[in-house]
């Protein structure tokens, strides 16, 4: 981190080595076409090289990383319309998820997901596909806990109307 930090360009490709397959992960849960996952990332790394100085030594980069990578995913989402297509590139063998009680098929869950707002997808996707907490949800997405719960309420609601107790 400290040779990145001093302009250390291998040093920076170590860390982006390092961090890229759990923020990919992260990402595509939020959007799941690669490519739109792959350009999302290419600006988190952008900017986090940015700030590189203004970061602490021997800080753990990966909150900061993760707080960009959210917060890039939410601008994305924001200005992007979605499409079914890039659900196409999930492999057809994935096993169906328990969220809430609830068994739900992983593309039926985003094809559901993608209806709602997109501060409430991101809240449900992150909470309840990932298990983020809702006090790092609310510093990643720049809002407040109850907002978080409130946002994650809404959308088990809908889960919970859309797919009922399978």
């Amino acid at each position: 981190m400290e040779a990145a930090r001093a302009g250390d360009e291998p040093a920076f490709g170590e860390l982006v080595r390092a961090y890229s397959p759990i923020l990919f992960r992260l990402v595509f849960q939020m959007v799941p076409s690669r490519e739109d996952a792959e350009d999302i990332l290419q600006d988190t790394f952008y900017r986090f090289f940015r700030a590189l100085p203004r970061l602490r030594p021997n800080e753990d980069p990966l909150p900061f990383l993760r707080t960009i990578a959210v917060r890039r995913t939410y601008s994305h989402l924001a200005s992007h319309r979605r499409s079914h297509e890039s659900l196409e590139e999930l492999p057809d063998n994935l096993p169906a998820l328990a969220v809430e009680g609830i068994q739900v098929q992983v593309r039926d869950l985003y094809l559901w997901a993608e209806r709602l707002p997109r501060a409430r997808r991101l809240v449900f996707l992150l909470r309840e596909v990932l298990g983020i907490g809702d006090a790092e949800l609310a510093r990643l997405m720049g809002i407040s806990q109850v907002t978080v719960r409130r946002h994650a309420q809404l959308a088990i609601v809908e889960l919970r109307r859309t797919f009922g107790e399978r």
